[in-house]
């Protein structure tokens, strides 16, 4: 699963207007993957559930 925050260059434009400094390409890369597995870890749960939920209604 590729989750993206965007081309650097939106998110360095972003940045700009907010007047923050600009991440380096190496450590955007690093935030999208830490990002990516904190999403997939969510959607995963929230799936499980919705999964178990689905199931307990049924078995009522």
């Amino acid at each position: 699963m590729k989750v993206s925050l965007g081309r650097p260059v939106k998110v360095h434009n972003l940045l700009t207007t907010l007047n923050v400094r600009l991440i380096a390409k190496r450590n955007l890369k690093k935030m999208e993957a830490r990002a990516g597995e904190a999403i997939k870890k969510i959607s995963t749960a929230s799936s499980n559930k919705a999964a178990i939920d689905a199931y307990v209604k049924e078995m009522e």
